[in-house]
């Protein structure tokens, strides 16, 4: 048996704890930017499996519309795009405190702005950062 609660998990970046997701099913994301590597197959079927040595990966967030969470990323990302000098990059720590799971980013920064809706509804903001290396330890799960 397996068991998740979405407001077990923990997620800081750069030590500020993030906690207004949305009702999404994929409020926070962890997607790898490239493959591990690949195989040249030669005319004789041996191959060469050559690794690309990438680890990054790109965390996509989803918020409520009107959260402090928000104006902590609004204000990074600012702080970031208005620095004077080479900006400090950005760490990530996400963790499933019912199963274990764990994953690490190191030295990210925001790619793609979030869009901003207004209607009728709920509009959640998205935030999308990528980093240079992330470390992702998944375990068995809490019954397993």
């Amino acid at each position: 048996m397996a068991l998740y609660r979405h407001d077990r998990s923990i997620l800081t970046i750069n030590g500020y704890e993030i906690t207004a997701f949305d009702e999404s099913a994929d409020s926070i994301s962890v997607a790898p930017i490239g493959d591990d590597g690949a195989f040249t197959i030669g005319a004789s079927g041996g191959g060469v499996f050559v690794f690309t040595g990438n680890e990054s990966a790109t965390l996509t967030i989803k918020l409520l519309q009107h959260s402090a969470d928000n104006k902590f990323l609004s204000d990074l990302r600012n702080q970031i795009l208005n620095s004077q000098s080479a900006p400090a990059p950005i760490e990530f720590y996400l963790k499933d405190t019912w199963n274990g799971d764990e994953i690490v980013g190191h030295v990210g920064f925001f790619t793609t702005p979030p869009t901003i809706a207004r209607g009728t509804s709920h509009n959640p903001t998205q935030w999308v950062l990528q980093f240079e290396k992330v470390i992702t330890k998944l375990a068995k799960g809490a019954h397993n």
